[in-house]
């Protein structure tokens, strides 16, 4: 990109052997300009084309072109532009009435948009674990981030996954790849993309991020929740200790709680430190996320069985939970939703792991 102006752009583009690659990539100058110049609805995608003129044989792949947009209407719904493309100094071809259709952006995802490689979509957590809002309103956006972030093969996952779970799972993923980022920009790696880490599960559940070979990255034991408008998730490096217990994590939202569900879950001594402690949703809440990140640890989950998972005590900073012979410090911390998604509390437990897990 040469100048970038309120009204046009100028840059070069090297043609492409694909066919039709070189009018889309000159088109990618008006994207680069929406970015630059907009504050709001920055995500455009091209939707019409009013008329193409050539004027000479197409350039042969390599060849540079010289490209100048400029935008002749702009509104909240579209924006409205023409490209030439000059090779050597000659008009090679014109679109006029390249219509380009915005969507809504959020702010705070702009700088991973453009700078993948750099920037995250998640929060890191001052206890070591990321926080991964819902930042598209609509499907298009969406649909992109997913492509973005998860690469070719886990878009189609995405894709097959029910609609009204794409979301929640997708938000799972974002925070556990920026999970695992954090720790590689930690170690001294720089410019690592989200799709170069790849998001699978064990026959048991547990999720495993392979990160791209051949350039050191460091190899991470994780776990990743998500519920309703977020997704969470941890991550260390990996050591051989994750077989007797790995990580875990889970979110939770708080809400009315069903004494059928107290029952269900909660062993008998369990039920009778729920009714001293009070407030008794927000703290059903706690241990059930607690028991939920021991499982994940474990790398066995529930398997329909809650109560093998046992709160055996209570603190400021979290809970002890015992299951399979081995002891978990689980640290909780309730978090709730930014004022432009829907209202709910959630509350977030994680364990580092048995008994030498740190509790913060």
């Amino acid at each position: 990109m040469h100048a970038v102006g309120d009204m046009h752009v100028r840059g070069q583009v090297v043609t492409p052997a694909a066919k039709g690659a070189l009018l889309d990539n000159a088109l990618q100058l008006i994207g680069n300009w929406i970015l630059t110049t907009q504050a709001t609805r920055t995500v455009a995608l091209p939707v019409r084309l009013g008329k193409v003129s050539f004027y000479g044989p197409h350039p042969a792949a390599g060849t540079v072109v010289e490209c100048v947009c400029r935008i002749s209407t702009v509104d909240h719904e579209q924006i409205v532009g023409n490209c030439q493309l000059v090779v050597d100094g000659r008009l090679w071809a014109q679109i006029d009435g390249v219509v380009d259709r915005r969507f809504d952006s959020h702010p705070t995802a702009r700088p991973a948009e453009r700078f993948p490689s750099r920037y995250h979509m998640s929060e890191p957590q001052p206890e070591g674990w990321t926080l991964a809002y819902d930042y598209w309103t609509d499907l298009v956006t969406r649909g992109m981030a997913a492509r973005g972030i998860l690469g070719a093969a886990g878009a189609l996952e995405y894709e097959r996954k029910p609609p009204a779970g794409r979301k929640s799972w997708l938000l799972g993923r974002i925070a556990v790849k920026d999970a695992v980022r954090f720790r590689q920009w930690a170690a001294g790696h720089r410019d690592v993309f989200p799709i170069e880490l790849t998001v699978t599960n064990e026959p048991n559940g547990r999720p495993r991020v392979a990160v791209r070979p051949g350039k050191g990255l460091v190899e991470c034991d994780v776990s990743l929740a998500h519920s309703a408008d977020i997704g969470v998730a941890i991550a260390r490096p990996y050591t051989e200790k994750a077989q007797e217990g790995g990580v875990g994590i889970d979110v939770a939202e708080v809400k009315p709680v069903e004494e059928s569900t107290v029952r269900f879950a909660l062993t008998p001594g369990e039920q009778d430190l729920l009714a001293e402690l009070g407030d008794r949703d927000r703290w059903f809440t706690r241990f059930w996320a607690a028991k939920e990140a021991v499982a994940k640890a474990e790398g066995t989950g529930f398997g329909g069985r809650p109560r093998d998972f046992v709160i055996t005590a209570h603190g400021p900073h979290g809970l002890t939970v015992a299951a399979n012979g081995r002891t978990y410090q689980v640290a909780h911390r309730e978090v709730g939703n930014p004022p432009d998604l829907p209202s709910r509390r959630y509350v977030v437990a994680w364990t580092w792991g048995p008994e030498t897990g740190p509790v913060t």
